[in-house]
């Protein structure tokens, strides 16, 4: 039965009150609650347990449950379900609730604004509903049968409706929705017309009708084909990569390169004239491959056009003069894996098969013909292990007959295999601790959920931490409540500051042996809670990402692994202070080497099972323009020399100073000991390198003001640094803290740019379709955000001037090939910026959750 309340409000800015009483049921008789009582409202702000208090005559010990989910910024639906604990009925025992809320910003509406959201119910739920009424005009001809698609947002709820022509009575939960309606078309495409709706918000109220009118502009009609390469597995073709050109009346309009089990869907053609769709001749290992071209007429059908051998014509295509080629292996070690190498010169290439990975001389029986050849070979994974092919000459020229010979060098890299995460590319999410992370977190199916470790998520370096207020068990707790929800695994990862150089002031902060001693205690704190957690289940029981912008700044500031810092003493009282008896060992000096092999070795004598990565960023070697383009610093420092030079830095030698910087100072060094019992042990360094862009979402001001804000182009160089890095540390690397907004469409909303957190990060990693590779596509709010004159002769003037520097294509996901980059993990969002959970953005979480539920289903695996 729905009941009658009496509803008091005490104001305070941050914490206001709530009081409710007097429950009568609709007739003012007394209440008898048989099973539960339930409360739905709005607030503004988050309510937990703590802030409930219900006071019962007779007493009565009861349980509450709280749902809520966030309807706009800082805005909350509660519902509050109230039961007894042990399951007999509470009848009127309930005499007052008292609800306290924490309210999200000083900004927030007064929690009394939203009495009338307070509805009240025993033993059934609370009746808030209104009705939408849908006036829909007839469908245009043509589209009659089609399904249209309304789409009502209210903050995290999503309701899709399917009004038919004519009158349609939906029942909805009051509240503001936003509305949209995707565009009506047949499924082949043929036939389509937009939408209009007379309201792009709707406001429900309970008990009573709102009414919404559709209409429909004229149909619109065209030509669809379906374009497939279909050739079997034994076919010479069958793993080409082949130029299919689509043509309109004689004039080539598209191009696309496909393989063998591909298919190409073009939509939009003309209904007049002809096309005519081809692929380019193949001249492979002295085969000459010729394809039927697939013609037709452009008639507003649907067309399915497969290439399959029938469409092939070959020919023997052996050159005068032509040489023999010798392939010459120089592996590190034997691998029980082959690669391929493969020649191309325009349409004539040759391609070897099965190749070992091992010492030897390869004569090939196919002969090369005479012409300049360009020599590729991919990077190879084998067991979770990453090879790089390299291969000299990398242009062959064959001028006659004369033997040919080339060298292919394998070096072995990154182990992609890093305990605690998946054998297959993974992604994480941040958790700032809100009610609702889990259900976000298990709905992305994460691998990984990370948070700052510590009260001040800087180390907390003025003195001894509270335990009560390490939130290391928390996220334990919340990652094992995830895992519990998805059935997956769920690495938990605290990012801890031991000494944090973000603060500025570098030489000062880490000449402070006081600061050092409370953030090594603090350290091990974390740690020593971290490895009490561990159980058969989760035999690691979290992950370490220590020390942002810490080798950065050394970097930059071109410190020397010699370069003097007070570490023995400060580790020596903190080890004291949580009872850690094991000596330190001489390897750790009190220099920047030192203390680095001091993190590293406390881990694995605090938390010998936890999983450890250290972080460096991109501007490490003195900036970051160069991601825009290469761009020269007067001050680099060369870890080789020890010495600050002028340079000209590209994503590559970037990855390499850092890299080779990173090796310098020890990050991956063992480290010899004795351990408590006197035998004679050895620390490992690091187990993986954290890589940060920077924590910020592209379209908010403190990203693109300040030289953050990227197209494909520049997230194409971010992941080419991250390749280089893993290359030369030959260690596995982690993206952190990647942001994962989205890009809005023209069809989209872009409203005020602060509160959205639209961006590019999420658009890249996972794929954006509907943007493709046309810069017409994306909303112009975004492209005309204007930048700082500072930064326009790198980024352009605005984002349209960005995205049309270079060729870009958002169509589908770039994250395929990041093991052969040794990349085995990205970790997405931050503290304000977009990952996967709805308090931090609901808007681009949503759809990047949905994109890592869909990827789960078919992750990218580490090779055989």
């Amino acid at each position: 039965m729905q009941l009658n309340f009496a509803l008091n409000f005490s104001n305070d800015t941050w914490y206001p009150t709530a009081d409710i009483s007097g429950f009568k049921t609709a007739t003012g008789a007394s209440v008898d609650i048989k099973e539960k009582m339930v409360l739905t409202f709005s607030a503004p702000g988050k309510i937990t347990e703590g802030d409930i208090n219900v006071s019962t005559n007779p007493w009565i010990a009861l349980t509450t449950k709280i749902e809520s989910s966030e309807i706009s910024t800082g805005i909350y639906d509660i519902k509050l379900t109230i039961t007894a604990t042990d399951g007999s009925a509470i009848g009127n025992a309930i005499s007052q609730i008292h609800m306290g809320v924490n309210v999200s910003s000083d900004s927030a509406p007064k929690w009394e604004t939203f009495r009338d959201t307070f509805t009240i119910a025993a033993d059934e739920e609370t009746q808030v509903a209104g009705e939408l009424v849908v006036n829909c005009a007839a469908f245009p001809a043509g589209l009659e049968n089609t399904a249209l698609e309304l789409v009502l947002v209210r903050g995290e709820k999503r309701e899709v409706l399917h009004p038919e022509a004519g009158a349609t009575t939906f029942a909805l939960t009051a509240g503001t929705y936003s509305a949209s309606a995707t565009e009506l078309r047949t499924t082949d495409g043929t036939v389509r017309a937009a939408v209009t709706l007379s309201a792009s918000d709707i406001t429900i109220v309970k008990g009573q009708r709102t009414t919404l009118q559709i209409a429909f502009a004229p149909a619109e009609r065209s030509t669809t084909l379906d374009i497939a390469v279909d050739l079997p597995a034994t076919h010479a073709l069958y793993n080409e990569a082949l130029r299919v050109v689509y043509l309109e009346n004689g004039v080539e309009k598209q191009h696309y390169t496909m393989r063998a089990g591909q298919k190409q869907h073009l939509e939009q053609l003309p209904i007049h004239g002809n096309y005519s769709v081809r692929i380019d001749e193949v001249k492979l290992n002295n085969v000459h491959y010729i394809f039927d071209a697939l013609n037709g007429a452009l008639d507003n059908h649907f067309h399915a056009l497969a290439f399959t051998a029938a469409q092939i014509r070959q020919s023997d295509d052996i050159q005068p003069d032509s040489a023999k080629l010798t392939i010459n292996v120089q592996a590190e070690k034997t691998v029980a894996a082959a690669f391929d190498l493969r020649l191309i010169n325009g349409a004539r290439q040759y391609h070897f098969t099965n190749l070992p990975m091992q010492n030897g001389s390869h004569a090939q029986s196919v002969l090369i013909a005479r012409g300049e050849y360009q020599i590729a070979s991919a990077t190879l994974i084998h067991n979770g292990v990453v090879y790089y092919i390299d291969v000299a000459p990398q242009i062959l020229r064959v001028e006659n007959n004369a033997s040919q010979t080339v060298t292919v060098t394998i070096t072995e890299g990154a182990n992609l295999h890093v305990k605690g995460f998946p054998d297959f590319l993974s992604f994480g999410g941040c958790a700032d601790m809100s009610p609702s992370n889990v259900d976000d977190l298990a709905e992305a199916r994460v691998s990984s959920v990370f948070k700052y470790s510590g009260d001040d998520g800087m180390g907390d370096a003025s003195g001894y931490l509270d335990p009560a207020k390490e939130p290391t068990p928390k996220i334990i707790e919340m990652a094992r409540n995830v895992s519990a929800k998805t059935g997956e695994s769920v690495l938990p990862v605290m990012v801890s500051y031991t000494c944090n150089l973000s603060l500025g002031d570098v030489e000062n902060i880490i000449d402070d042996p006081q600061r050092h001693k409370f953030s090594f205690a603090n350290f091990i704190q974390a740690l020593q809670m971290a490895q009490a957690m561990k159980d058969d289940e989760h035999p690691v029981p979290a992950g370490f990402i220590v020390n942002p912008d810490y080798l950065g700044e050394c970097q930059k500031y071109g410190f020397s692994p010699a370069y003097p810092i007070p570490v023995r003493q400060p580790l020596s009282e903190a080890m004291a202070h949580h009872g850690v008896n094991v000596a330190i060992p001489a390897g750790i000096t009190d220099t920047l080497k030192g203390y680095i092999k001091a993190v590293n070795w406390l881990v694995r004598v605090v938390a010998p099972d936890v999983v450890l990565g250290w972080q460096i960023n991109l501007w490490s070697v003195g900036g970051s323009q160069w991601v825009y383009s290469d761009f020269t610093y007067d001050d680099v420092f060369d870890p080789i020399d020890g010495t600050k030079k002028r340079m000209t830095i590209d994503p590559a030698l970037a990855g390499k100073l850092s890299a080779e910087y990173a090796l310098l100072v020890g990050i991956f060094e063992e480290t010899s000991y004795t351990d408590g019992k006197g035998a004679s042990a050895v620390a490992k360094g690091a187990d993986f390198m954290a890589v940060d862009r920077y924590e910020a979402d592209d379209f908010t001001a403190r990203a693109y003001k300040n030289g953050y804000c990227y197209s494909p182009f520049e997230w194409d160089r971010t992941f080419d640094y991250c390749a280089s890095l893993s290359r030369h540390l030959r260690q596995p690397v982690l993206p952190w803290q990647m942001p994962a907004s989205r890009i809005a469409s023209v069809s989209e909303e872009v409203g005020e740019l602060e509160a959205h957190f639209w961006g590019t990060g999420g658009s890249y990693l996972m794929g954006h379709p509907e943007i493709g590779s046309s810069v017409k596509a994306i909303n112009p709010d975004l492209l005309n955000i204007a930048f700082l004159d500072a930064h326009v002769s790198m980024m352009g003037r605005n984002v349209q001037e960005l995205f049309s520097r270079h060729e870009w294509d958002f169509s589908a996901p770039k994250y395929q090939d990041f093991p052969s980059r040794g990349i085995f993990h990205v970790q997405v969002g931050g503290g304000a910026t977009t990952g996967v959970v709805s308090a931090v953005n609901r808007n681009s979480s949503r759809w990047m959750r949905e994109k890592l539920k869909a990827y789960r289903d078919a992750p990218v695996k580490f090779g055989k």
